[in-house]
């Protein structure tokens, strides 16, 4: 498929001023530009023997969400031409960005750290786009004819997402960012980066996944190579980075034992 005619596949009228297309690809590509800045400066630090995790500004990350939101609430309608199925699963998608996007916005500095704000920082906020897509993978495996092990991979792929939104969700319902600086200096700019992350690569799955749909991409192959292997590396090699200059935890076995970094009073404690 040439460029131009891929072009006019996705730059479509459905797109109400094409909000979506335009939000998406400058969220893509400032997320993109932050991301790579901060392993860049992750790698700096590790040669040059000092240094510190390199922090984000409150105010281009507000942007760089703010277009993230855009982005999936104005694919939301686009979606409805597609079936029902195509819906829940853009609401499903704006589900877990939503999460994703208040842990960001609380471990980033944008909202005061030692505020707690009722509703949103409490744990259950994290379980429900958990359960939702147990409830739709359990429905496509039970009453569709759809492929039941990619059903069963997306699940799996999911819980991955928990292991970053749990801990720290829990740490919003029972401390503080402020404490959890104090307990582990340093994890709460981890968190923000891995949490601005995860956003990243749910947009990028997502319009990977638009593509796939549309021919532009080629083959499945393609798809899970360009919009899912290489994507997670980079996240978990900006993660193993972060982990490495600032060193929150004195091994994985402190990580483990931590509930992956949650438990803020025992941290607490053991400093004192």
């Amino acid at each position: 498929m040439t460029p131009e005619r891929a072009f006019r596949r996705m730059w479509t009228k459905a797109d109400k001023y094409h909000t979506h297309a335009v939000s998406g690809t400058l969220y893509t590509a400032l997320g993109a530009g932050m991301m790579g800045q901060w392993a860049l400066d992750d790698a700096t630090a590790l040669t040059s023997g000092g240094g510190a995790t390199p922090g984000l500004d409150p105010a281009l990350t507000g942007v760089a969400l703010t277009l993230a939101t855009v982005c999936a609430l104005s694919g939301l309608p686009l979606s409805k031409s597609r079936g029902w199925r195509k819906t829940e699963l853009s609401a499903r998608s704006i589900a877990f960005q939503f999460v994703l996007t208040w842990e960001c916005v609380r471990f980033a500095g944008v909202v005061d750290p030692a505020l707690r704000v009722p509703g949103l920082d409490t744990l259950w906020l994290a379980w429900l786009p958990f359960v939702w897509q147990t409830m739709t993978s359990a429905y496509i495996v039970l009453f569709t004819k759809d492929d039941k092990r990619a059903a069963l991979a997306v699940w799996l792929g999911t819980l991955g997402f928990g292991a970053q939104i749990f801990p720290a969700q829990r740490v919003l319902d029972v401390a503080s960012v402020a404490a959890l600086e104090a307990a582990r200096p340093g994890l709460p700019t981890i968190w923000a980066h891995g949490t601005f992350g995860l956003i990243w690569l749910l947009n990028w799955s997502t319009f990977g996944a638009s593509l796939r749909a549309r021919d532009v991409v080629s083959s499945d192959a393609d798809y899970v190579r360009a919009f899912l292997t290489r994507p997670s590396a980079f996240w978990f090699a900006l993660f193993a980075l972060d982990l490495a200059v600032a060193r929150p935890f004195a091994s994985i076995g402190d990580y483990l034992a931590s509930a992956l970094g949650s438990d803020v009073a025992a941290a607490l404690a053991s400093s004192a």
